[in-house]
């Protein structure tokens, strides 16, 4: 009941201070089973705009320190929030993440690690990929981007643009390799690019 109250009230918000425009959800009428929604990183506000276009709960890593204080880590994993040691290879976080897809949820994920401050894509990390080929489940690439400026402002149209799934399994990739990994990471990444052309 209190996430359903908060998602409303932030859509509310969101909406009227920052507007947005959402294209290609239907890309995700065909996800039955969990998937992961793979997007580039622009502001603190990307997984808002993520978690309204979607209209369900997305799970995200988000890093450790804010789990520091038991209140604030008790309503971020509330809302679905996967702590995870930035800088470190964290395989608890990996193995929760993999859960949430297999338990038919959606997983969020920034592909980049971090916010862009130019609003360039920045280099891909591995996550997504590990994730997707230990799972075998799809990923939903999703490009966000401010329709005036490189960062997203208040009262300023912001497009989030869905791309259709990327079936890693299905490319003859391994997880066991670094090169199948690194190959997997920047075929999302692509995939991400070109929505910005949309």
């Amino acid at each position: 009941m209190i996430y359903k109250f908060c998602f409303y009230l932030v859509k509310l918000f969101t909406k009227i201070f920052f507007p947005y425009r959402i294209l290609g959800i239907e890309n995700l009428k065909m996800m039955n089973n969990g998937f992961i929604i793979c997007s580039n990183h622009v502001s603190n506000m990307d997984a808002i705009f993520l978690h309204i276009s979607v209209g369900k709960k997305i799970y995200f890593m988000a890093k450790s320190e804010l789990f520091k204080y038991k209140i604030f880590g008790n309503i971020l994993e509330s809302f679905g929030a996967i702590p995870v040691r930035r800088g470190k290879r964290d395989i608890n976080a990996v193995i929760n993440s993999e859960e949430v897809v297999l338990k038919k949820e959606v997983l969020g994920i920034f592909i980049e690690g971090t916010r862009s401050k130019t609003g360039k894509f920045l280099r891909p990390k591995s996550g997504a990929a590990v994730i997707s080929l230990n799972t075998k489940c799809p990923i939903i690439p999703v490009c966000i981007t401010p329709s005036k400026s490189i960062r997203v402002k208040m009262l300023q149209k912001t497009n989030i643009v869905f791309g259709k799934p990327i079936y890693l399994s299905k490319m003859n990739l391994s997880c066991d390799s670094y090169e199948d990994v690194r190959k997997a990471s920047e075929i999302i990444m692509n995939e991400i690019k070109k929505l910005r052309k949309k």
